[in-house]
């Protein structure tokens, strides 16, 4: 990651959604709809918020709170910050994030084939702990991630 680099993360708003289908479209096989993130901006148990670098639109996270257990339901970078660190901040910050919320559990699910992805989410100390078959509409295995904080 560059030091020098700006870094600013904050809430997404409507005014973010055309940058993050972008991403959404480099990064998926099978991206979110417009619409789905839309309704994220208002979901009560959602925190939606994106990366930027030097002002401009790095990556975004969103994930769920429910009760004492958080879901991240989906994180990209853009392919032009990636294996830069900002996936790794982004994610720490959401962790501290969620930690602070009183969350006992993390769960996400990664595509098993996603090595990239799934380097991260070891490194920040996720474990596999199931498998989903065919999850995803390339029917592509997904793997069930979780993370037990203190």
């Amino acid at each position: 990651m560059d030091a020098a680099a700006a870094i600013r993360i904050r809430r997404a708003d409507e005014r973010d959604i055309g940058e993050i289908m972008i991403i959404e479209k480099m990064s998926f096989t099978s991206p979110w709809t417009v619409d789905f993130f839309r309704c994220e901006l208002y979901n009560p148990v959602s925190f939606f918020y994106i990366i930027e670098v030097r002002k401009l639109l790095a990556g975004y996270i969103l994930f769920w709170i429910l009760k004492n257990e958080a879901h991240i339901a989906n994180v990209a970078i853009h392919p032009d910050f990636r294996k830069r660190g900002y996936g790794e901040y982004l994610l720490r910050w959401a962790i501290e994030r969620i930690r602070g919320k009183g969350v006992a559990t993390i769960t996400l699910e990664v595509n098993e084939k996603n090595n990239a992805a799934r380097n991260l989410y070891d490194k920040m100390g996720f474990k596999i702990v199931g498998k989903k078959a065919k999850y995803y509409e390339n029917n592509d295995n997904a793997l069930i991630l979780a993370r037990f904080l203190e």
